[in-house]
């Protein structure tokens, strides 16, 4: 339920930050000042971290229900740094107790067979 809510708010924030960026850009086409280009790269940092939030938010419930073909890296390092160190499994020799690939397989193999 609190994921859900929170996709909606970031989804409501997106828009909204949409529709303000593109009037910044039109204002600042008109007049172009550094306090308007300012406004624009704001807007455009707030667009662009609601959007990758969302996807994030959308890649977790996609991956959790096994639905994930292509694995997005920098999605999977933050599910990798937000896993409990107790989750997070090495494969001795290398990297000493870094996670791999190989080592999610393995994972999902023993979760599921």
């Amino acid at each position: 339920m609190r994921r859900k809510a929170l996709f909606y708010v970031l989804l409501a924030a997106a828009t909204v930050s949409l529709s303000q960026l593109l009037a910044a850009w039109r204002a600042w086409r008109a007049a172009a000042t550094l306090e308007g280009g300012a406004t624009v790269a704001a807007y455009a940092l707030a667009v662009l971290a609601a959007l990758l939030w969302l996807g994030f938010i959308l890649y977790e419930v996609d991956r959790a229900a096994g639905r994930v073909r292509h694995r997005v890296a920098l999605y999977e390092w933050v599910l990798t740094v937000r896993r409990p160190p107790e989750r997070r499994t090495g494969t001795a020799g290398r990297g000493g107790g870094e996670w791999t690939w190989r080592d999610e397989a393995r994972e999902a193999g023993q979760r599921h067979g």
